[in-house]
């Protein structure tokens, strides 16, 4: 078990140094991206300026000021899983329907851990910044005061975060083993990732429990948002978040597994 782990680390850090020298040969394509990732970030920042022209206006008591904060930290568990993850969008075209999932389970090791180690978006790592940029000015705003504490818990959070999309998305990438399709249910998961970056409670009901409970994207960034911001009645949810994250790796996992067992290649 113990080798196992070590190999996988090993050749992930392969992985990721192959990915890193190969954009840097192409510097140009790698700075438009980057830039390209920015403006999208701007273009966001601009809506919530516009929406909260005045500074006193609210939307279901949360200010400017919360909702710029929960927004900065929801590009941290966002970026790192279009860094990490991205692959997953293309279980099914790729891998399943095209029949390049047969290569993969010709090689000694994970066939997740290969999918998503095939595609790596380096570009997407430029957004922390933007989101510390984000965070930094809305804590401003909010007087906000950082301790020592805050920085673990802060990488724990963001990191459970992106594990909570990871678990998400790779159980309905394992889907695709049954009912292979090239777009499926991936696209309108992916729009509602936006949901998560707001406050929860300024949705309906009936949102509120899907967000929660079925599809936690809440849990990623508006409860970890607000334990920093000090809103203490939802310490409990917030707290909640690593179990959360553990759970949804723990069930995506276990789909992906199922998936595999009935994967029938495509043949010749």
């Amino acid at each position: 078990m113990f080798e196992s782990i070590k190999l996988h680390v090993t050749l992930g850090a392969l992985y990721l140094s192959k990915f890193l020298k190969t954009r840097l040969e192409y510097k140009a394509d790698l700075m438009l991206g980057l830039v390209t990732g920015l403006l999208f970030q701007c273009i966001t920042l601009v809506f919530i300026d516009v929406l909260f022209a005045r500074q006193s206006l609210t939307i279901g008591g949360w200010n400017r000021g919360h909702v710029l904060f929960i927004y900065g930290f929801s590009i941290f568990p966002l970026n790192l899983f279009f860094a990490f993850f991205p692959n997953l969008y293309n279980v099914g075209s790729k891998y399943i329907i095209e029949g390049n999932f047969d290569r993969i389970l010709l090689r000694p090791l994970n066939s997740l851990f290969q999918i998503l180690m095939e595609e790596v978006d380096i570009e997407s790592l430029i957004g922390l910044i933007i989101g510390g940029a984000i965070m930094y000015y809305a804590s401003a705003e909010l007087e906000l005061v950082w301790s020592l504490w805050h920085m673990p818990v802060f990488c724990l959070m963001a990191i459970s975060g992106m594990l909570i999309y990871g678990g998400v998305f790779t159980t309905v990438a394992s889907f695709s083993f049954w009912w292979p399709d090239r777009i499926g249910l991936m696209a309108p998961l992916f729009n509602m990732m936006a949901f998560g970056k707001y406050p929860i409670t300024i949705f309906n009901r009936f949102l509120q429990f899907i967000l929660m409970w079925l599809i936690p994207f809440a849990f990623v960034a508006f409860f970890p948002a607000t334990l920093f911001m000090g809103v203490e009645s939802f310490y409990t949810h917030a707290l909640a978040v690593p179990v959360v994250a553990c759970v949804s790796m723990l069930v995506g996992m276990s789909a992906w597994t199922l998936g595999v067992r009935h994967y029938e290649s495509t043949g010749s």
